[in-house]
């Protein structure tokens, strides 16, 4: 036995006291869950909280439930909340970090939207937090040097480590294993990160060495089969919050539909009118309750109805904001999904297959119908084929000529080889003139090096585009050149990069094909090839757009390479070299002189000078079995460049 040991056991309660030592130091401490930690310890700091000061979650009873469903004692792996504003979603995965940092230590990483709104997080929201409880900041080393493990993304305490990523880097979510996942503005992230995958799967599989890992994802919802957090919500277990009737006392979920011009509300259950001022009471006396109990997955969604007296928009406020919102449709979708929580849909901005497929004319794939004087065609680069798409232009009229999905290896050159000998396959209209691909786009986003190889080859007749989603640009903006000397000078004869405005193409030509839907043949300014796949249509409804900023979005897990390769071929044609978007009606007439010439037979029209050439197969397309040659039946072609303007500064 030890000299302190001997010591102990000669005091007069030494036996006592050791022996209750050994039994404390075996038992667990009892459970302190998230909600009672957060009354106990968070501070809501001045700079950053409508009511700063001590945070009380009785203020907020619906997150309670939500907030101890991230404790260690609750079994869930995965947590999803889908909010609308001044309800306090975002503080609820604050208090979580904060939690984990004080009580459950480990390594946790939050990830925002992008790096910048990561940084501007820890700067406003977490570092206030750590400066007002001191529970926090004992635990964190000031940020006084490089190595002190206290930095803007990064910060070290005792037990574990706080990673700060965005969902816009691939580096920033592959960092390290963590433990807990807090995922802000889910619907803010890409579809796919660099080309690596969905951001949202690649942070969750930072996890997966972790048996009692909590994942929390949190988002008000954007446009509708686009949200992510829709899609999360929508397998978990749909939880709602209920409330009783002040009146009547039936429990009832607070929506919309209820509330009246004046703000109050009526009980669906006794139909008799009550004002906002019973709301207090109805938040503390509700319940969460289940909707599908088979999932694992605790899903919470709650809407702006149910925001504290005092902390959010009164019910008269929201009744005001839904009658502004009604003919306004960016404030409708702003209503909808931050005050409802519900994803958007707009009526205009939703492409159906049976009302696309209507918009088919009576030319097969290849065919040049009369009228199309211009031809430019797009290429999206998958890492197993080339989607390509044709598109016709006329005065005012466009055609989708041809879409095939070619099967490819973009670093194989003989690939490349395929695709050339796709674009040497004469088109050739009714008058028997061969209309030539006047420019071709091809996206470099994924296979950057190999589609500028294959540029190089032939500069003035192929481009590599790259897609810009910010609003208001132009559908072809200004070229950078790419290529740079051993001394690190730009080459200015090398290849240039065109950036495509890709919402605003979108907008022109999705725009333009849903105002056709229901228009006599005559009048539409898109027409669709008769034999064009049903993938081809099922892929131009892969994406809703957002009447608030202009933009699309893909629905994910949807294929979109129908739209890419459209707008492609959109851009293309709008390159300096070919000018669709300046042409006059006197240039058309030029055209159409050139490539649909009169006949001298007063009995014969023009359109009956030649039989079109024959159909090429539909896709999927093997090169080796692409006629090089018109069919026997039709006459020599007589091969007329389009005329394009040329720009001095580009020869």
């Amino acid at each position: 036995m030890s000299v302190a040991a001997e010591q102990m056991f000669q005091h007069p309660h030494g036996a006592d006291v050791f022996y209750r030592s050994w039994r404390n130091g075996w038992s667990m401490p009892a459970p302190l869950r998230l909600s009672d930690w957060a009354d106990e310890h968070r501070i809501l700091p001045r700079k950053a909280a409508a009511e700063p000061g001590p945070w009380r979650t009785a203020r907020t009873p619906f997150l309670r439930e939500i907030m101890d469903s991230l404790s260690p004692e609750d079994p869930c792996k995965e947590v999803v909340l889908m909010a609308g504003t001044q309800v306090g979603k975002t503080e609820v995965g604050n208090n979580w970090i904060g939690y984990i940092i004080g009580h459950v230590p480990g390594p946790v990483m939050v990830v925002q939207p992008t790096l910048d709104l990561a940084k501007r997080w820890s700067k406003q929201r977490l570092s206030p937090m750590i400066e007002e409880m001191p529970i926090l900041h004992v635990r964190i080393k000031p940020a006084r040097s490089r190595d002190s493990g206290n930095t803007t993304l990064l910060k070290e305490f005792r037990g574990g480590v706080l990673v700060i990523s965005g969902a816009n880097s691939a580096a920033s979510l592959r960092s390290m294993p963590v433990k807990f996942i807090f995922m802000d503005e889910l619907d803010a992230y890409d579809d796919d990160l660099e080309g690596e995958g969905d951001p949202i799967d690649l942070a969750e599989a930072r996890t997966s060495s972790f048996t009692r890992r909590k994942i929390f994802k949190t988002s008000t919802p954007t446009l509708k089969n686009a949200s992510n957090i829709e899609r999360e919500y929508a397998r978990s277990d749909r939880r709602q919050y209920h409330v009783p009737c002040p009146l009547c006392g039936e429990h009832q979920v607070l929506q919309f539909e209820q509330l009246t011009e004046d703000g109050r509300y009526l009980c669906e259950h006794c139909g008799e009118l009550f004002e906002e001022h019973h709301k207090t009471i109805m938040l503390e006396q509700g319940e969460w309750i289940v909707r599908n109990p088979e999932s694992a997955v605790k899903g919470y969604h709650i809407n702006s109805l149910y925001s504290p007296l005092g902390l959010g928009y009164t019910w008269l406020e929201l009744a005001e904001q839904r009658a502004e919102a009604q003919d306004d449709k960016s404030k409708e979708k702003k209503f909808v999904t931050l005050r409802q929580c519900l994803p958007y849909e707009d009526p205009d901005g939703r492409l159906d297959v049976d009302d696309i497929q209507t918009l088919a004319g009576d030319f097969p794939m290849r065919a040049i119908p009369p009228g199309c004087l211009l031809v430019t065609c797009g290429v999206d680069v998958q890492i197993n084929r080339f989607a390509i798409q044709l598109l016709g232009f006329g005065h005012g009229r466009v055609w989708t000529l041809d879409w095939i999905e070619l099967p490819a290896d973009p670093t194989d050159p003989a690939s490349w080889n395929d695709l050339d000998e796709f674009l040497d396959q004469p088109l050739i209209n009714s008058y028997g003139v061969q209309i030539p691909i006047s420019m071709t786009a091809v996206d470099s986003g994924n296979w950057t090096h190999e589609v500028y190889q294959y540029v190089r080859g032939n500069p003035r007749k192929i481009i590599a585009v790259k897609g810009m989603s910010t609003g208001g640009k132009p559908v072809i903006g200004r070229a950078s050149w790419q290529d740079i000397s051993i001394l690190g000078r730009v080459i200015k004869r090398g290849v240039q990069l065109w950036p495509v405005g890709t919402d605003t193409a979108k907008n022109t030509l999705l725009g333009r094909i849903s105002k056709d839907i229901g228009r006599d043949p005559d009048k539409r300014r898109h027409t669709m090839a008769s034999d064009l796949s049903d993938d081809y249509y099922t892929q131009l409804t892969a994406e809703r757009s957002d009447p608030e900023t202009g933009s699309w979005k893909k629905i994910k897990g949807r294929l979109n390479e129908a739209i890419d390769t459209m707008f492609y071929a959109y851009a293309a044609a709008c390159h300096p070299r070919v000018r669709l978007n300046s042409m006059r009606e006197p240039d058309w007439l030029r055209l159409e002189e050139q490539l649909e010439p009169k006949t001298d037979d007063m009995f014969q029209s023009g359109s009956q000078a030649a039989e079109p050439a024959a159909k090429v197969p539909a896709r999927p397309i093997v090169p080796d079995r692409v006629p090089i040659v018109p069919p026997a039946n039709v006459p020599l072609p007589t091969t007329i460049a389009p005329m394009m303007p040329d720009d001095p500064m580009l020869l």
